[in-house]
């Protein structure tokens, strides 16, 4: 009879459910984890981690609608032609609906079923000032109304709970009395606490050198930028237990007025790379069950092209989701380019309906408490 493998102190409480991760028992295989789901960790146990596509994504070059004639009559130049559209087999919208061809490191994702695309997102009342835009999605309230960030209400209270952004800037998402906040900058030195729990965040950013000093490799192959080095950092962070429920990254460069193909093009190339590679590691590590990545833009872009060869602010555009936790597909209609809002896609799904879903169903709070009312949820997470 073959004996048992020895479990580290790690692998115990990972068996046993004591750190929370809830992972599989020695001896199990690579497929038979794949089964898993988020019921294995509590909601306490779980992360997520929020992308910022700063500038307002394109979501009309992002999910295409190639079957459309009205998007071709739009965007003449840039539109993206039906031959390289990413087709989605399998899904009820899979002959009308595609993604841009930079999002193919992903295709992977979605033939598994662990990304979601929600279409039609946006706020009430848009603003198309990038920063009142902003402030909106990071508040989850009218612009002005509120200064704390539906995360940082979300973790309001005693102990502080700690939230981490990677990126250009700290973000107001995580902003709240009782959240000890860390903003990682590229340069260690340059690490910084946010908020103030100032005892709580310090003590976690010492742990966070630390654990970047001596991090150890998944075998995981990260591309050499910004975005996926901010990943991969997350990805450590998670995997050396630093605590954090939240983290926050960012990339810039989404705001396409002119030249929009080729930077528009980029930018997705990084993202799902990054994402990708992101993915691959913290399965690896044995930690994809515990996270979901959700991604939003300030705004949409024009339907119309402009006379540079771009789009200009626009309003509702689409939102991803992805993890192992993720019951993948479409969700809600295609745009209805012959039903406009003054030149823009309207918004079909409020995007505070997506936070209710993620605040209920994944991490286990309270959405009336975090957002002042209720809103409709979206089945696209495992509760």
């Amino acid at each position: 009879m073959k004996s048992q493998p020895t479990l580290t102190r790690r692998e115990f409480l990972r068996t046993t459910g004591l750190s929370g991760i809830g992972l599989a028992a020695a001896g199990w295989t690579a497929s038979s984890l794949a089964t898993r789901t988020a019921r294995a960790a509590s909601p306490r146990d779980r992360i997520l981690v929020v992308i910022q596509l700063s500038g307002g994504n394109d979501g009309l070059n992002t999910v295409v609608p190639f079957s459309d004639d009205a998007y071709y009559s739009a965007r003449p130049v840039i539109a993206i032609q039906p031959g390289h559209v990413l087709k989605l087999g399998g899904d009820r919208y899979a002959d009308r609906l595609g993604f841009h061809p930079s999002l193919r490191p992903l295709m992977g994702l979605w033939e598994s079923g662990r990304m979601a695309v929600i279409n039609g997102v946006g706020c009430p009342n848009a603003d198309r000032s990038h920063f009142r835009a902003l402030e909106m999605w990071h508040t989850a309230a009218e612009a002005g109304e509120e200064t704390c960030g539906w995360i940082g209400r979300c973790f309001d209270g005693n102990p502080p709970t700690l939230g981490v952004s990677v990126g250009m800037e700290a973000p107001q998402t995580l902003k709240g009395h009782g959240i000890a906040g860390i903003h990682l900058q590229e340069n260690p030195s340059a690490f910084q606490t946010e908020g103030n729990a100032g005892e709580v965040a310090q003590a976690a950013l010492e742990k966070t050198r630390d654990l970047l000093r001596h991090a150890g490799s998944s075998g995981a192959k990260y591309p050499n930028t910004r975005f996926a080095a901010g990943l991969k950092r997350i990805a450590t962070l998670i995997d050396g237990e630093l605590g954090a429920r939240v983290y926050h990254h960012d990339i810039t460069g989404f705001d396409t007025h002119a030249n929009e193909p080729a930077a528009h093009g980029r930018l997705w190339a990084e993202v799902s790379d990054g994402l990708r590679a992101f993915f691959a590691d913290l399965e690896n590590r044995g930690l994809d069950d515990r996270v979901v990545v959700m991604s939003f833009s300030e705004f949409g872009r024009r339907v119309a092209e402009n006379g540079s060869q771009g789009t200009d602010h626009g309003a509702a555009s689409p939102m991803f989701i992805w993890g192992r936790p993720v019951h993948g597909g479409i969700y809600g209609e295609p745009p209805n380019l012959a039903d406009l809002d003054f030149g823009d896609l309207k918004c079909t799904t409020d995007f505070r309906s997506v936070y209710a879903t993620v605040l209920d169903g994944w991490l286990g709070a309270n959405h009336l408490a975090v957002l002042g009312r209720e809103f409709p949820k979206l089945p696209f997470v495992v509760a």
